[in-house]
């Protein structure tokens, strides 16, 4: 009976090591969210809302955070980015979604006083043409190649880069670490946080766990 609790332990430590950080490409469904929108109304004929550096915001379920930009000494008009509807890149996300522009002050850190099992958001350059997008937490950075098309090529979305950790996200950065023009400028839409489990795939995995249990316990049995 002991050998089989240290098998079972085993298996336990290793689905654990499996499920460790990954990279997210598709956008889940959140359970909670950074409204970049809450910052207030902008018309669409006007520039944005400038971002002091750091900044605050509140996510939708009331969570606190922070976000931070790398070089806000190279912001056109305040201490780092702005909140915007316009932009060329935005238009890939929504012509009228709001989102976060870092105007060359990039990569963006966003802190959370709650831990998060999955964060991500759509990612694009400012300008045109190919780019590599990259988000990271305290265990590692993930990356994903992206393209932004220019305004009647709107048929190409922007990419979505997410990580997912078995062990709670405090802290993501975004960042191109290549893009066209200037790597430091891009944009991010709202944020997704956490993500809620498909029940196909808790079924699969208490399908599996079960029939692993009941094997090892027919081979150990005195």
């Amino acid at each position: 009976m002991k050998k089989f609790s240290l098998v079972i332990a085993a298996l336990l430590t290793c689905a654990l090591t499996a499920y460790a950080d990954s990279l997210v490409t598709v956008r889940p469904v959140g359970t909670d969210s950074v409204d970049w929108s809450n910052y207030g109304y902008i018309p669409y004929s006007s520039g944005g809302i400038e971002l002091p550096n750091p900044f605050n915001f509140t996510t939708t379920n009331g969570v606190s955070g922070s976000g931070s930009f790398a070089y806000p000494q190279y912001s056109w008009g305040g201490d780092g980015g702005e909140v915007t509807t316009g932009g060329f890149s935005s238009w890939l996300i929504g012509e009228y979604n709001y989102v976060v522009s870092t105007d060359s002050t990039g990569p963006l850190t966003l802190s959370f006083d709650q831990g998060y099992t999955q964060i991500g958001a759509q990612i694009s350059s400012w300008m045109g043409g190919p780019f590599n997008a990259q988000i990271c937490d305290v265990n590692g950075c993930f990356n994903e190649n992206g393209y932004t098309a220019l305004w009647w090529q709107q048929s190409t979305p922007a990419i979505y880069i997410g990580i997912e950790s078995s062990t709670p996200i405090t802290w993501v950065t975004f960042s191109l670490t290549s893009a066209t023009w200037n790597p430091n400028q891009f944009v991010i839409s709202d944020v997704t946080l956490d993500a809620t489990p498909e029940p196909s795939s808790l079924l699969l995995l208490g399908t599996g766990l079960m029939g692993l249990v009941g094997g090892l316990r027919r081979k150990f049995a005195c």
